[in-house]
């Protein structure tokens, strides 16, 4: 099996030397086959493959979508909606997850069918996490500063401990979110954030401190109830 790459698409292809005087391409059952005179060069080969490369990708494209094949991974929540996750394998150079009519797909490269994918898996979904927290926490953090009238000296999204979401560091004025923050909807967000800021003023959960939560957010103990309940 030889490659011809370029920095968003692979082709594999695969050289049959006869002894003939003509050089072309064949498509068979999602494979690129090149019938090459037996003194061909490596480099000729890989330059008509290249002239032909819209005509090769259309190919490999229409034969994917005719014969791929989705392997559910369970589901996983995003701002509090549960989506099936599915799992299938393309002719592509790297990794890549997304949300796609309400399914989350996950698309590895095919040499990727013979090794166990699990942490391959982990690693997209953290990514995806991570993506969408930093979207969200800018957001909800933009919104909380207009309404208290002021704000953390940083903040950083990070793995936290088991079952937390969030933390702060009193002396520094740093709050610290975990990317597993977006499995929760907007609401509960904006509620975790509220209270990490109102930490700013409060070091612990004195009487002042949920006076302040309650003053924003009077329905806090729902928020507290589902975060408790994690």
């Amino acid at each position: 099996m030889n490659l011809l790459k370029n920095s968003t698409e692979v082709i594999p292809y695969t050289i049959n030397k006869e002894l003939c005087s003509d050089c072309y391409i064949a498509f068979d059952a999602g494979e690129i086959v090149v019938n090459a005179p037996w003194y061909f060069s490596r480099k000729q080969i890989q330059t008509m493959i290249n002239e032909k490369r819209q005509w090769i990708l259309e190919k490999l494209r229409e034969y994917q979508e005719q014969n791929s094949t989705y392997i559910s991974k369970g589901y996983i929540s995003l701002l509090g909606t549960y989506y099936p996750v599915h799992l299938c394998y393309k002719f592509i150079k790297t990794p890549n997850i997304h949300l796609v009519n309400n399914n989350i797909e996950v698309i590895l490269p095919n040499k990727y069918k013979k090794i166990d994918s699990t942490h391959i898996f982990k690693i997209l979904v953290e990514k995806l996490y991570y993506k969408l927290a930093i979207q969200e926490l800018e957001t909800a953090m933009e919104k909380t500063r207009l309404m208290l009238g002021f704000a953390p000296e940083d903040f950083e999204i990070k793995e936290l401990k088991p079952h937390q979401l969030s933390s702060f560091i009193f002396e520094e004025k740093k709050l610290i979110f975990s990317p597993e923050i977006v499995k929760y909807d907007r609401a509960t967000i904006e509620y975790i954030v509220l209270h990490e800021f109102c930490h700013l003023k409060y070091k612990t959960h004195a009487k002042g401190f949920w006076k302040m939560i309650n003053k924003y957010i009077p329905n806090y103990k729902k928020y507290e109830a589902l975060i408790q309940s994690i």
